[in-house]
């Protein structure tokens, strides 16, 4: 019974108040606004890399944010793999992505470009003396080792002791 007066109480509540969720408001001509104020700003232009300097062989991928026509990247610097492409399922039509590979050129900073539309839009990439990169596989020897890593491997098992002292 008490239960039947408090759901009874709720949906008279409900009912006096629908009439204030349901009122609309109206707007003179004056305060409406064109569909050219509603438009958002253009998206900027840009470039970038996940990478700015690297050795030959490695990957790096490539981002871009174009509302025109994108033309495909330029560098003397990366092979392109994957060229500059929007997402397949149509998210952020301006997005773009491509994957590259570091080529074997030598050291120095190359131009990595593209135009969206006329606009070039440039950033540079350094590619970095491959002498100074440790061979895959082989640590490199004038390094001190990684925190937590002991510099001479113990040899034998360990000496844990006999059990004698344990709780």
């Amino acid at each position: 019974m008490r239960t039947t007066a408090i759901v009874a109480g709720i949906f008279a509540t409900l009912v006096a108040a629908t009439p204030a969720f349901a009122q609309t408001t109206t707007t003179s001509p004056e305060e409406t606004t064109s569909a050219e104020e509603t438009t958002s700003a253009p998206i900027p232009t840009w470039l970038k890399l996940s990478a700015y300097s690297g050795h030959a062989g490695e990957r790096v991928s490539v981002a871009a944010a174009c509302e025109a026509e994108a033309s495909p990247l330029t560098t003397r610097a990366l092979r392109v793999t994957q060229p500059l492409a929007a997402n397949a399922e149509g998210h952020q039509p301006w997005a773009l992505f491509a994957e590259t590979v570091i080529r074997d050129v030598p050291e120095g900073s190359y131009p990595v470009s593209f135009h969206c539309g006329e606009e070039p839009v440039t950033v540079y990439f350094t590619v970095l003396d491959r002498d100074s990169s440790p061979a895959p596989g082989k640590p490199d020897r004038g390094s001190a080792p990684s925190p937590g890593q002991t510099r001479v491997v113990p040899r034998g098992a360990p000496q844990t002791g006999d059990g004698s002292l344990a709780p």
